[in-house]
């Protein structure tokens, strides 16, 4: 096998993708093949989702409105496992994305506006929707 001959220091680690609030919800309401686009566009990776953006979502899933319900959905997809939950030193979580993201190397899926704006700013990977499909924003 090619890893084999490679050796254990050669073989690539899947890349850290981090999700905010913001596209986990959207991709709760609208069902894309987000899983099926991002591993197209990045290759192996590991979903990963911060404390900051974990208690978001708990707060939001406490309500009773059509977001809650899909924020619900999300804290579901984190709680079974789905995707990994991953400590972080601040409680701000657009800051945190974006500090881990330079910190790990990785990547970060959100459409909120603003947050591409800081990520693009710090020469970080973006991962958006576009048309119910996963695009990367180049900075």
């Amino acid at each position: 096998m090619a890893t084999d001959r490679l050796g254990p220091d050669k073989v690539r680690r899947p890349a850290k993708v981090f999700f905010d609030s913001s596209f986990l919800i959207a991709v709760m309401e609208d069902p894309t093949p987000w899983q099926d686009d991002i591993l197209e566009k990045v290759g192996r990776f590991e979903p990963v989702v911060i404390e900051p953006v974990y208690d978001e979502l708990s707060r939001l899933a406490r309500g009773r409105t059509r977001k809650s319900r899909f924020a619900s959905l999300a804290v579901r997809l984190v709680d079974e496992g789905k995707i990994r939950l991953e400590r972080s030193g601040g409680t701000h979580a657009d800051e945190e994305l974006v500090s881990c993201a330079l910190r790990d190397g990785g990547k970060v899926a959100t459409i909120d506006r603003d947050l591409i704006r800081q990520l693009k700013a710090s020469h970080v990977e973006v991962l958006s929707l576009r048309g119910g499909r996963v695009e990367v924003r180049q900075n």
